[in-house]
């Protein structure tokens, strides 16, 4: 069966062990990616630069991450609009979170799944931007009517 996305054919389907392995969570390694992750695993350096230094997604983070330079595009902006902190509502595993961080922000990264946040923090790190964001894990729509708006 041939499906072309951006041109490209679909990878042949995987056995049944292989597609049990390419399931653990933090399985970043090509011989574990799955057929649906098969797409966004060549674009990994798209995603982050930085990938081979051991960053870490789990399924959902290889199609909702923020691709490097969108999220530094965004940092970039809001630099130039004087913003001085950044929540980040829905952080999953910490793209726009680091790419603000990176630029002096200091963020707070909202996300309600604890693996997402483990991955994020995992990430930050390999950055060199962990101690500029606080995670927190919560839901945001529940934390929203608690956080305030100051001026610094």
């Amino acid at each position: 069966m041939q499906n072309t996305v951006h041109g490209e054919s679909s990878p042949p389907r995987l056995s049944r062990k292989k597609r049990k392995r390419a399931a653990r969570p933090g399985s970043n390694s090509v011989a574990t990616i799955s057929a649906f992750r098969s797409k966004y695993w060549r674009q990994r350096y798209s995603l982050f630069s930085r990938y081979d230094d051991g960053i870490k997604m789990d399924e959902e983070g290889w199609f909702s991450v923020t691709p490097e330079a969108i999220a530094a595009e965004q940092a970039a902006h809001a630099a130039a609009h004087g913003v001085p902190v950044i929540i980040d509502c829905f952080a999953g595993v910490g793209g726009n979170a680091i790419q603000f961080a990176a630029r002096s922000f200091y963020v707070v990264a909202i996300e309600i799944d604890p693996r997402k946040v483990k991955c994020a923090i995992k990430n930050a790190r390999i950055y060199g931007v962990e101690d500029k964001i606080d995670f927190v894990v919560g839901d945001f729509f529940r934390l929203a009517p608690f956080l305030k708006v100051f001026d610094i």
